[in-house]
């Protein structure tokens, strides 16, 4: 791992647990071991850094999203996996990462969110492929059902309050991604959910 990387993925990591505002160049450089001089020589300043951290990651998750696709046996299953990936991301990412974001790099976030399109986009192309396995509804559109799962999620991650009511808040993830999965799912498919959801407990 070169000097580039090795500082992409601690800032990564830095990120996505403190944000931007508590992240110094100089914490980023302690934590990999350089100076700050070095540091510097690699990336000019700290939005050059942020925005090549940022990339990195949505590089990273489509390559993950592709090897889940390639290697599930159906939609269904690969919406388990990808899901079970994104739950991940959530319990490890701090609000205070996508309101640093969005408020001091508005430019750095649109690119955030465009890849949040790109998600949106890539769950409606698996809906439509559940759809001709027969695990979805047909009269169901793909992208409309994948736009509000998508914004679900992120409304739940933005604010987190389960907790007011007793909820813990991967058990509210749990239940929205099931039953949104049940609400657009055929017999067949329904059949399917049960079955993954009995393995992911014995998985466990």
């Amino acid at each position: 791992m070169d000097t580039k990387e090795r500082i992409v993925n601690e800032c990564s990591r830095m990120l996505m647990s403190v944000g931007p505002t508590s992240m110094t160049m100089d914490d980023v450089a302690r934590a990999c071991g350089i100076s700050k001089r070095t540091l510097y020589e690699t990336f000019p300043d700290k939005r050059t850094l942020i925005g090549e951290c940022i990339h990195h990651e949505h590089e990273m998750k489509n390559a993950a999203l592709k090897e889940i696709f390639n290697t599930s046996s159906n939609c269904f299953e690969a919406m388990f996996r990808v899901y079970k990936r994104a739950r991940k991301m959530y319990d490890t990412t701090s609000m205070a990462f996508i309101n640093d974001i969005k408020r001091l790099y508005p430019d750095i976030f649109e690119k955030h969110v465009e890849n949040e399109r790109t998600v949106i986009n890539g769950i409606a192309s698996v809906l439509r492929q559940a759809q001709d396995e027969g695990l979805v509804i047909k009269r169901i559109n793909p992208e409309i059902a994948a736009y509000l799962f998508t914004q679900s999620m992120r409304v739940l991650h933005e604010n987190p309050n389960g907790d007011k009511y007793g909820f813990k808040q991967e058990d509210i993830f749990d239940h929205v991604f099931v039953s949104f999965l049940r609400g657009v799912a055929t017999l067949k498919g329904i059949e399917m959910i049960e079955y993954l959801e009995n393995q992911q407990q014995l998985n466990q």
